[in-house]
């Protein structure tokens, strides 16, 4: 992995984190007081399978990550169906 990968990589990792705590935030007055966590989810799109942080950010929050691949299909005279992954989702979801 290049110098430059590495840094695109830790960059989108910080940006991503960074969502999952500013979202962690963004509660009514009414939910606070109730003690009831809002749900955030999120989708990211890369060019390459990423790893996302999965865990407790805070006390009593969570956050998951799934990694879903794109798929562009074309289909052969012969009938046949032919399917390349083109990209990568990530899924974030916290509560």
């Amino acid at each position: 992995m290049t110098l430059r990968n590495m840094i695109r990589s830790m960059l989108a990792f910080a940006a991503i984190f960074g969502v999952a705590i500013a979202s962690m935030h963004v509660t009514t007055e009414a939910e606070a007081r109730r003690g009831v966590k809002p749900y955030y989810w999120r989708t990211y799109q890369f060019n390459r399978p990423v790893k996302g942080y999965e865990g407790w950010v805070a006390p009593g929050y969570y956050c998951s990550y799934k990694r879903y691949p794109r798929r562009t299909c074309t289909h052969e005279r012969s009938g046949k169906e032919r399917c390349r992954i083109t990209g990568w989702t990530l899924e974030q979801t916290c509560q």
